[in-house]
C-alpha cells in the first residue's frame, strides 16, 4: 500500500495566502484609520490650546486698558502702517497697541502692549515699559525698545473689530484711534477677536478652526 505524504497542496497554499492578504488588508485599514483619527485629534487639541492661550492673554490685557491724563493711547494699525517689526506683520493681520494696567512684573504700573501676527504665522505680544508713558504723551511704538513674546503658532488669520454699544446691539468698526478723529479720548466698549488656527498634521491631514470671542472693556473714569 502506498504511504500517504504529509504537506499542503498548491490549492491549500493559495487559500492560506489569500486569507493572509485579506487579514493584512483589514489590519492596515484599521491602523491607517486609527492614525488618521489620532492625528486629527492631536490637531484639534493643538488648535484649542493655542486659541485658549491667545484669547486668555488678550482678554486679560484688554480688560486693563486705560486712557489716563495726557497718556491717551489705544490705536489699531494696518500692516502697511507698522514699521520695524521683525519678522514683519502678516498681510491680513490686525495690529493693536494700547496702554494696560495689567501686572507685568515691571516697576511701571502701565505697560504699552502690542499684538500682531508675523509673516511666519506666530501671534506676537510686545511689552514696552517706560515711565514716560505715565507722565507724558505716547508718541508711538518703537519695536526696538520692546520685549517680544510668542503667544501662539499656526495663526492663519487674526482680526480685531471694535464695538460701540447701544441699548440693543454693538456697532462694529475695523479701526480705532483714541488720539484722533471721532474716537479721540475714548476706549471701545468691546473688542471682537477672531483667530483662525491650523494644526500641524501629518500625512497631509490638517484641521483648521476659527475662534471668535467678544471681550468687554470696563469703563474707567481717569483724571
Amino acid at each position: 500500500m502506498e504511504k500517504r505524504r504529509n504537506g499542503f497542496t498548491l490549492l491549500e497554499l493559495l487559500i492560506v495566502i489569500a486569507l493572509m492578504a485579506v487579514l493584512w488588508g483589514v489590519a492596515y485599514t484599521l491602523l491607517y484609520q486609527s492614525k488618521k483619527v489620532f492625528s486629527l485629534s492631536e490637531n484639534k487639541l493643538e488648535m484649542y490650546q493655542y486659541a485658549r492661550i491667545a484669547i486668555s492673554d488678550i482678554s486679560r490685557n484688554l480688560k486693563g486698558a486705560i486712557l489716563k491724563d495726557t497718556v491717551d493711547y489705544f490705536k489699531s494699525f494696518t500692516p502697511l502702517e507698522a514699521t520695524g517689526l521683525t519678522p514683519p506683520p502678516k498681510d491680513n493681520s490686525s495690529i493693536l497697541t494700547f496702554l494696560s494696567l495689567t501686572p507685568n512684573g515691571s516697576s511701571t504700573p502701565v505697560t504699552l502692549i502690542t499684538y500682531y501676527v508675523n509673516n511666519v504665522d506666530e501671534l506676537m505680544l510686545a511689552h514696552y515699559n517706560d515711565a514716560s508713558y505715565i507722565y507724558g504723551n505716547v508718541s508711538g511704538f518703537d519695536p526696538h525698545d520692546a520685549t517680544f513674546y510668542k503667544l501662539a503658532a499656526n495663526i492663519n488669520y487674526f482680526n480685531l473689530a471694535y464695538g460701540i454699544g447701544n441699548t440693543w446691539v454693538n456697532t462694529w468698526v475695523n479701526t480705532w484711534n483714541s488720539t484722533d478723529g471721532t474716537t479721540t479720548g475714548r476706549l471701545p466698549d468691546s473688542v471682537k477677536v477672531t483667530l483662525q488656527i491650523y494644526g500641524t498634521g501629518t500625512g497631509g491631514m490638517m484641521e483648521i478652526g476659527t475662534f471668535t470671542t467678544e471681550i468687554m472693556i470696563p469703563c474707567r473714569v481717569t483724571h
